[in-house]
């Protein structure tokens, strides 16, 4: 699967688009396709180092 993952402190530049094994699902879970995401503006802003 792909995953959108910050591994350091910053703005979207050190936003990194990765592959991941897929999840192991066990008893009693489910696994939920997202196919679409979204990141608030104050979230990006807070990363980048400004007061949220």
């Amino acid at each position: 699967m792909k995953a959108a993952v910050f591994h350091e402190h910053g703005s979207t530049d050190v936003l990194k688009y990765e592959d991941f094994p897929d999840p192991e699902v066990k008893e009693n879970q489910v696994l939920v396709d997202v196919k679409a995401v979204a990141l608030n503006h104050l979230d990006l802003f807070v990363r980048g180092g400004i007061p949220g």
